[in-house]
């Protein structure tokens, strides 16, 4: 076959594609899209630059959880993209855009379920260009955990209708996953459970029936199996240490004492759940003192407008109009219920608040079908392509505006993004990085991975005590990255007054025996940014380029493995981790075991998704 047939093959495949297929893989492009978008741009945020150094190398450690996370399956997904295509920023959110674009087609299923094809369509697109969703494409759990999460309430409700108990298998292995990729998707467990109580009493008026009894039993066993690692890492590090780890510290107050030691210093470690907050409010949780059910409800509302004001009607027209879809207000009410108020009255972080806008997303899907009926109805079948060409529109303002939402310069790319790009590119290997002390320390070891690096006071320290250490000194060429606004951390170099004037000194001296390298800027996060403008951006990293001689044995300290986060990255020492403990055991083994299996699933997942594309069927009613 020559090149020409085989090209002539592709784009007679491409255009044989039925128009249901044809639409749901271009909704789906259009997703994948933005969240690439996303990920290349996106600043690293705190708790993302917590995990971007966790995850290198987890996988091949053999750990099974991180310390305050009791879960691990982010970390080997991502621990293995690194393997594949390097530590950078795009990998380190490969797993959110992954998983991220799959929600599309798990929403649109969930949808079809409840409602129509065409609705169905709807709630993909409203997924597909989602400012919320896309904003928390970061190098976090939440995207990656609530795709497993709706795919095991999608398959629940698929197992609720046919009684195939491939279902009640499939929900659990996908909750399963949820569990081991973060803890508190376990709050959907017993929605799901009284939804199919209450579809058994509406359908049978029987709402324990043998049948759902033992395949609950089924499920919960399944489940069971991927809490193992967690139960594992925990049971053998409190035979090992005597202590826990974050969360079950917390719920089993078993070796607080000792756990303290480590984690004393995140409040976390003490917080407790605020149940009174959440109705009158709670200004430790809301400076405003608002009620946390609305605080946790109003990042919707910023983060995605139109979805959840479309939401709100679509709420209406069901109650009063359409009994017919009712049962979708009582899963939706079901899926809340426990997740919901145990969030925010305990911690509001908006990534923790995805599922609202997931699960809203088929609802206000149903308002927008409504309103394009009747205004076909009114003006035209035109009016649709203005429409869809209008919420794209819509939808890429909101994700270039100031404060709407999670993260900030959608179409701008971070200081930091840059910084990586250029040390990938311009930096040898085996050159020396050198960060400001002034950086916050989780974006200095993020920036500077991958080569020799030093954090400024310990270089100081160590060109101070050079003539001391053994070996001859070599020309090394040194990349120092200053911090131009003096503070690039949280706010305390205001403080810190000979911490500042000591790096400034250094830059300097970096200034006068080398030369400006590269300027970097940030885009200024109170200014609103569009493809078709470009914004104001804020000098904030200045790299300098100095060769400086530099004893071998100083090299050497540079290139050893630092310390993040109680973590020492990339954990080329495994044993040498705080939370170590023999690994030669059955139980361990068995632990490891269960993290490949859930490596396996997880691609199975998305080949499962994909294979249900292929086979929607388009002589179904729209």
């Amino acid at each position: 076959m020559t090149e020409n047939q085989a090209f002539e093959r592709i784009i007679d495949k491409i255009f044989s594609i039925d128009k249901d297929k044809f639409i749901i893989l271009a909704i789906l492009f259009v997703g994948l899209l933005l969240r690439i978008i996303a990920a290349i741009n996106i600043s690293v945020s705190a708790d993302d630059m917590h995990h971007v150094t966790h995850a290198i190398n987890f996988y091949n450690s053999g750990r099974l959880t991180t310390y305050d996370q009791s879960a691990g399956l982010w970390h080997t997904v991502t621990s293995i993209a690194y393997d594949i295509f390097g530590v950078n920023q795009f990998a380190s959110r490969l797993a959110s855009i992954i998983f991220g674009s799959a929600t599309i087609i798990v929403v649109f299923f969930l949808t079809k379920e409840f409602f129509s094809k065409r609705i169905a369509f709807i709630a993909a697109f409203l997924t597909a260009i989602a400012p919320f969703h896309i904003r928390l494409t970061v190098a976090e759990m939440d995207v990656m955990a609530m795709f497993f999460s709706m795919l095991s309430i999608f398959f629940f409700v698929k197992a609720l209708r046919t009684e195939k108990r491939f279902y009640f298998c499939a929900s659990s292995i996908a909750m399963g996953l949820a569990l081991y990729t973060k803890v508190y998707p376990v709050l959907f467990i017993p929605s799901l459970l009284l939804y199919g109580f209450y579809i058994n009493k509406k359908t049978t008026n029987n709402p324990w029936p043998k049948k759902y009894i033992k395949n609950l039993i089924v499920f919960s066993v399944i489940v069971a199996i991927f809490a193992i690692p967690a139960l594992a890492h925990n049971y053998l590090l409190y035979q090992e240490k005597g202590f826990l780890d974050l969360h079950f510290t917390q719920v089993f107050d078993l070796g607080r004492e000792k756990s303290a030691q480590y984690y004393s210093f995140d409040a976390q470690f003490e917080a407790k759940n605020s149940w009174a907050g959440l109705f009158f409010g709670d200004k430790k949780h809301v400076a405003s003192g608002m009620p946390l059910l609305l605080a946790a409800i109003n990042y919707i509302r910023v983060g995605d407008p139109f979805v959840f004001f479309a939401g709100i009607i679509g709420l209406i027209i069901i109650l009063l109009y359409q009994k017919q879809h009712r049962d979708y207000l009582v899963l939706f009410g079901w899926s809340i219920l426990f997740v919901l108020p145990f969030l925010a009255s305990i911690i509001l972080l908006p990534k923790h608040y995805l599922f609202l806008e997931l699960l809203v997303i088929p609802i206000s899907a149903f308002a927008v079908s409504s309103t394009i009926e009747y205004v076909k109805k009114r003006f035209g079948k035109n009016i649709l392509k203005l429409l869809i060409l209008l919420s794209i529109v819509i939808s890429f303002i909101w994700l270039g505006l100031a404060n709407a939402g999670t993260t900030t310069h959608f179409f701008e790319k971070s200081a930091i993004t840059k910084v990586i790009e250029f040390k990938e590119e311009k930096i040898p290997e085996l050159s020396l990085i050198v960060f400001d002390s002034r950086i916050y320390r989780g974006q200095g070891h993020w920036m500077s991975y991958g080569r020799p690096y030093l954090e400024a006071q310990s270089f100081i320290e160590i060109i101070n005590i050079q003539d001391d250490l053994p070996g001859p000194a070599v020309q090394t060429p040194v990349f120092f990255i200053e911090c131009v606004q003096d503070d690039c951390g949280w706010g305390t170099i205001k403080d810190q007054p000979e911490l500042n004037q000591s790096m400034e000194q250094l830059t300097a001296l970096f200034n006068q025996q080398g030369a400006l390298a590269r300027s970097f800027t940030e885009p200024l996060k109170d200014l609103n940014y569009y493809p078709w403008q470009k914004g104001k951006e804020l000098p904030r990293f200045n790299v300098y380029l100095a060769t400086i001689p530099m004893k071998v044995h100083a090299l050497s300290l540079a290139s050893q493995p630092k310390e993040w986060f109680l973590y020492e990255i990339g954990y080329k020492n495994p044993e040498a981790q705080f939370d170590s403990y023999p690994t030669s055991n059955f139980l361990y083994k068995i632990a490891r075991s269960i993290v490949l299996l859930s490596m396996v699933l997880s691609i199975i997942s998305i080949l499962y998704i994909l294979y249900k594309i292929f086979t929607l069927d388009s002589s179904e009613k729209p």
